[in-house]
């Protein structure tokens, strides 16, 4: 037999796609999927399409740019927009580039973070999955500490102070700015502001992941709070912004990485390091994607109609929170079932055990991840009621611990 040199051990399955497997090969008609993190409207359609990017795909197509290469740092006019996104109107000694969504912005901020001699990167736990390999892959050394309180559903902020402060001088805090990914749980300001604090004193270091931008507050300005509140107070940070979720652009790719620096005059250095960075892994970040997203946001009409897209999401996934939660309160489902209506965004951490939502899984037809988070804009006015159904069967006949 001939020599080979793909002597690899076979990665596991990722969990996620393994759902999504599993739930396509169920030919139950009753069938929910709670899994996977994309937007679907009441009728269940992943695909939804914006108003505000539909109108902007339309004066792309009039106004066609053609297919060559663009610009290494991005599309100007794409990062420009972003930056006002996020920064608001003031954005002075910020080097923004764009990545290919959220996670190519991560990456790119861990390969950063690497080349300025910070090594040692704090997140979070539960915590989105990618972040452990992301880190590892990039060199850096991963750190864990507790950010939910099981008993209360709640930030466990006496955890998240303690890292704060035992954590060495130039440890990097990765921060989710909204949304929280799993949980749903996010900083209140005054948190926040007590946050920052420590930032300040101990000199650490901030990155901001703001992947669902609008989605807590329905208006993107209000979501960027914490990012301008640190800009504001003059740390150093880098923020990784995605357009995947509140411009339903997943397949896109479209991100920015914005890095923060007190030193105007570093502005220029930190560009060409980046640069360097982007030309050595994927040269140009895709087009069509941030073209419509530029598009968008810098016409005023367009601008209007996507806040209300926003708002209009926004709104949708409260009204299933609380839907939710007065089924279970008709059900009187054992166990306090408050926290689904005091999350944000797309996730709730409904609490249930891993064996408690595996029998979901073989018993009700309901795909949801084993750590218990549920994807809220799965449900709508067709299957709430099931799914409630489903978890209050289940919590009385295999109680957790």
């Amino acid at each position: 037999m001939a020599q080979t040199f793909f002597t690899l051990p076979e990665s596991p399955e990722d969990p996620i796609i393994g759902l999504m497997n599993a739930y396509a090969r169920d030919q139950n008609p009753h069938k929910i999927d709670v899994s996977v993190g994309v937007y679907k409207t009441e009728e269940g359609d992943p695909n939804y399409v914006f108003p505000s990017v539909k109108a902007a795909k339309r004066i792309l197509a009039e106004n066609d740019p053609g297919h060559c290469y663009t610009q290494m740092l991005g599309i100007p006019a794409f990062v420009a927009q972003a930056q006002k996104t996020i920064f608001g109107a003031n954005h002075k000694n910020v080097a923004s580039v764009q990545s290919i969504s959220g996670s190519g912005a991560l990456h790119l901020a861990f390969e950063l973070l690497r080349e300025m001699g910070l090594r040692d990167v704090y997140v979070g736990t539960p915590c989105w999955l990618n972040y452990q390999g992301m880190i590892e892959h990039a060199g850096l050394k991963y750190h864990t500490y507790n950010y939910y309180a099981a008993q209360t559903h709640a930030v466990d902020f006496d955890s998240v102070l303690t890292a704060l402060q035992q954590a060495p001088s130039k440890s990097v805090f990765v921060l989710q700015a909204v949304c929280h990914n799993p949980t749903g749980l996010d900083f209140s300001k005054e948190q926040w502001l007590q946050i920052f604090e420590i930032v300040k004193t101990r000199n650490l270091f901030p990155l901001f992941d703001i992947a669902y931008q609008g989605f807590s507050s329905g208006d993107v300005d209000e979501d960027a709070w914490a990012i301008r509140e640190a800009w504001k107070q003059g740390f150093e940070f880098i923020a990784c912004q995605s357009y995947s979720k509140n411009m339903g652009l997943y397949s896109e790719r479209v991100g920015c990485t914005h890095v923060c620096s007190k030193d105007e005059g570093a502005v220029a250095t930190i560009r060409s390091e980046l640069t360097r960075l982007i030309r050595a892994e994927f040269s140009f970040a895709p087009a069509f994607g941030a073209r419509v997203a530029a598009i968008i946001q810098e016409t005023p009409e367009l601008r209007e109609i996507w806040a209300k897209d926003v708002s209009d999401v926004t709104e949708r996934i409260k009204g299933v929170r609380q839907k939710v939660l007065d089924t279970f309160t008709q059900l009187k489902t054992p166990g306090s079932w408050d926290h689904v209506v005091n999350s944000h965004g797309l996730f709730w951490f409904t609490g249930l055990t891993p064996d408690q939502t595996q029998k979901l899984q073989d018993e009700h037809h309901i795909y949801g991840t084993l750590n218990g988070r549920v994807n809220v804009a799965g449900l709508n006015d067709s299957n709430i009621a099931t799914y409630c159904a489903a978890v209050d069967a289940v919590v009385r006949k295999y109680p957790g611990n």
